[in-house]
Parts: structure tokens; sequence; C-alpha cells
């Protein structure tokens, strides 16, 4: 994760949602995979050091501060960035299939730890979904967590979203522990979140 340029993908703007929807799925996929290989270096480079120490900056690489910010979700709730537990943020869109199997995959992970964990769900495409699409997005797919609409993909550009299926794992101290770039399963949420949930029980 240490690329921190962030080349903004720009949804098509041709007639039609699918025409539309095409575009904007093609420009997500080549600017994701052009970087597809720093993500996971990054990840293995933090890996290898058995534990992701604090670097003490703002940033989005493992061991940074994570960006605070304060957003409205489309219910009209402010949604912050707090420390306290951890949080998981995945970053979708409406029309994206498998940003639908990710946010399912996270219903499981709140079934298990409930109000332990904070998860957001934040939609990058403004550009072609609406406020409506986002909550009939979670409401299939998700769970009773915040979903934002980025208007002006703020969260986009603070954390440096290239892909769709991103997310990133925040510890109770407000740490960025964990990124990823394609959707987890359940399963594997659980390994990284169980460890995390337990130290802040303990804290």
């Amino acid at each position: 994760m240490g690329n921190r340029t962030h080349p903004a993908a720009q949804g098509g703007r041709g007639q039609g949602y699918r025409g539309r929807a095409r575009r904007s799925r093609s420009a997500w996929w080549i600017t994701g995979t052009a970087v597809a290989a720093v993500l996971v270096a990054g990840w293995l480079g933090f890996r290898g050091h058995g534990t992701v120490r604090a670097t003490g900056v703002v940033g989005t690489a493992l061991g940074d501060t994570a960006p605070s910010f304060s957003v409205p979700d489309v219910q009209g709730q402010t949604v912050t960035l707090a420390a306290g537990r951890p949080t998981l943020m995945y970053f979708v869109a409406a029309w994206c299939s498998s940003c639908a199997y990710g946010d399912t995959q996270l219903r499981q992970v709140y079934d298990r730890y409930g109000h332990a964990v904070r998860l957001i769900t934040v939609d990058v495409d403004p550009q072609q979904d609406t406020p409506q699409m986002v909550a009939a997005f979670a409401k299939n797919y998700g769970g009773p967590w915040p979903a934002v609409l980025d208007q002006g993909q703020r969260l986009t550009q603070l954390y440096h979203v290239i892909s769709l299926d991103s997310s990133y794992l925040v510890n109770a101290q407000g740490v960025i522990v964990y990124a990823a770039s394609a959707p987890l399963p359940a399963a594997a949420w659980d390994r990284r979140l169980q460890p995390l949930v337990s130290q802040a029980r303990s804290a």
C-alpha cells in the first residue's frame, strides 16, 4: 500500500445505464489491475515482520494512522472514524457483482461481532449510483451498518482507492493493520478480526 497517488477513475458518460456501467467498470478494472502487484507486495512486506508497527504518520500504508473523516450516510446520519473498536471499510459500487458478494461476507462478520466491529460500506461511484441505489444495495446484500455514497469521491481520494472491492482494516487505536484489493470470505476476515476484537475488549 505504498502507492500514495490516486489516479481517479472516471465513470463513463454515454447514454443509458448499462453503457455507463460498462465504461465505469472498465475504468476501475484497468486502474486496479495496474497496481495489484504493488498492493500485494506491500502487504507481504509487512506480513514478514509478523505484526504491523505504527508509523505515527497519517496515511494509507500499513502501520499509518487512518485518515479521519466525517461524512453523511445514505440515511442522513453522520459517519466518523473513531478509535475504541476495530473498523472495516469496504469500497464498492452498486452495479458491482463481486462487491455484492463481499458485502454478504461482511454480513456474517456483523452477525458474529455485532457492534464490537465498526463496518462501513462506501460506494465510490456517485456519477452513476444514487442514494436510493446504495440503500437498496445495502438492504439486499449488507446489513444494519452505515452505507455512504461518496459524493465528490472524498473518501475515495482520501484513502487512495483505485479499485473496487478495496478494503481497509483499522484497529481500535486507529492504525491501518490490513488492506485488500479483492473481496474476502467471512472466515478470512474472522482470522484478522478476532485478535483485534480481543485486544480492544481487554484494553
